[in-house]
């Protein structure tokens, strides 16, 4: 848990805004339920909906492995102190196949870790770099496409991006722990 000064912001627990009461209905009936994250982001209800619609397309609609998907997730988020959805992640890479050595290991620093294979050492090599935005060289690249089609290196950025964002903005707006 971070200690960092953040910004407060009301959780949104009843809501008159259409978009957003139909928003929150349709987490409810899902996997996950509503957590604190949601009930931030209601606050700005029309947006709400669209960022749902977003992270579900991510989450449901690629052709990434979830496994992988997570992996590069947690990465990211152990690489910006994401600490708010590093729970939710750890939970959900262990729901979509990781091995707990897996997850344990996804924030080491250094030497790629043997556990990982070619294809999971690509895609975490590309989550730091993406992370640092120090951009990617040759041979990263390279590895990436090796592994992941044109279409999957575009869902993979994209759901990195989420993540990188809400992992600042978790650290700069004080989303409570679930």
């Amino acid at each position: 848990m971070t200690d960092k000064p953040r910004v407060a912001i009301d959780l949104v627990r009843e809501c008159e805004h259409p978009e957003a009461r139909a928003t929150f209905e349709k987490l409810a009936a899902g996997s996950v339920g509503i957590v604190n994250i949601h009930r931030t982001i209601a606050n700005s209800p029309t947006v709400f909906a669209r960022f749902i619609d977003f992270a579900h397309a991510l989450r449901f609609k690629t052709e990434l492995d979830p496994a992988e998907r997570e992996l590069a997730i947690l990465r990211v988020l152990e690489r910006c102190d994401g600490h708010y959805e590093i729970v939710h992640h750890r939970r959900m890479g262990l729901a979509a196949g990781l091995s707990e050595a897996e997850v344990d290991h996804v924030g080491d620093p250094g030497e790629p870790n043997p556990i990982y294979n070619d294809r999971q050492r690509a895609i975490l090599d590309f989550a730091d770099r993406f992370a640092a935005g120090a951009g990617v060289d040759a041979a990263a690249g390279e590895a990436l496409s090796a592994h992941l089609d044109s279409r999957q290196r575009v869902e993979l950025g994209l759901t990195l991006a989420l993540y990188l964002g809400l992992a600042h903005f978790t650290n700069s707006i004080d989303v409570p722990a679930d």
